[in-house]
């Protein structure tokens, strides 16, 4: 959350000469979905989104919770998942008053919930103090 998934999944796959998806754009507004089935309704139509994203190839910008439901783990099992972190000091400016995220106001405690499942997939790329540029090629060296 407030990582610079999809800018930086943008300018990685312009590096890398693939297609791009973000998964959060691609099921349209996010509050309006939470408004009109809640966070499970979404959730499942998120794992539906992925399961057909993921027969594709490309680069994916997943929302920061994706990654906590075991059946999208293994929809990505054959794909490289690069995660992307801030510390705290990061995180809160940018989303301090944030009106376009449904769960902005507990993400300490969703951070502290997904910290475990994202770290199963390796080292994190740190994004503190870098720019989009500088994260997007830490990814590229990733992949």
């Amino acid at each position: 959350m407030a990582v610079g998934k999809t800018t930086t999944a943008r300018f990685v796959a312009a590096r890398l000469a693939v297609p791009f998806v973000d998964l959060d754009e691609a099921l349209g507004s996010i509050p309006a979905r939470f408004a009109e089935g809640g966070e499970a309704l979404f959730r499942i139509a998120e794992s539906e989104k992925l399961r057909a994203l993921v027969a594709g190839h490309g680069v994916l910008a997943l929302g920061g919770g994706t990654l906590q439901r075991e059946e999208n783990r293994r929809a990505l099992a054959d794909w490289k998942v690069v995660i992307l972190m801030a510390r705290e000091e990061t995180l809160e400016p940018r989303l301090a008053g944030s009106t376009g995220r449904p769960l902005a106001d507990r993400w300490r405690a969703l951070l502290a919930e997904r910290t475990p499942v994202w770290l199963d997939y390796g080292e994190p790329v740190w994004v503190d103090g870098l720019d989009s540029d500088a994260v997007a090629e830490a990814v590229v060296a990733r992949c």
